[in-house]
C-alpha cells in the first residue's frame, strides 16, 4: 500500500515569531548592602520579601528610564501623541 500525503494549502497564514524583551531582575547578593537605601545587608533587610520587592525594584527601574526617555524625545521636538504610548 501507498502512503498518500497531502500537500498543504499554500493560502494558510505562517506563524509569526513572538519577541519578548528581556526581564530586568536585579541580582542582589545576601550579604551586599539593600538597595532601599537603609544601609543595612539585605538579608537583614529585605530578604523575606524575595521577588516581589525586586520585581517592585525592577518596575520603579523602568518608569524612570521611560520617564528619562520620554523627557529626551520632548527635548528633541518629537510630538506628545508619539511619546505618549511609548515602551
Amino acid at each position: 500500500m501507498a502512503k498518500q500525503t497531502r500537500k498543504i494549502s499554500s493560502k494558510l497564514q505562517t506563524r509569526k515569531s513572538v519577541v519578548t524583551a528581556p526581564r530586568h531582575v536585579t541580582r542582589i547578593g545576601r550579604n551586599e548592602r539593600c538597595p532601599c537605601g537603609s544601609d543595612k545587608k539585605y538579608k537583614d533587610c529585605h530578604l523575606a520579601e524575595g521577588a516581589e520587592f525586586l520585581n517592585k525594584l525592577a518596575q520603579e527601574e523602568d518608569r524612570k528610564l521611560l520617564k528619562e526617555k520620554r523627557q529626551q524625545l520632548k527635548a528633541d521636538g518629537v510630538p506628545w501623541h508619539k511619546r505618549l504610548f511609548l515602551r
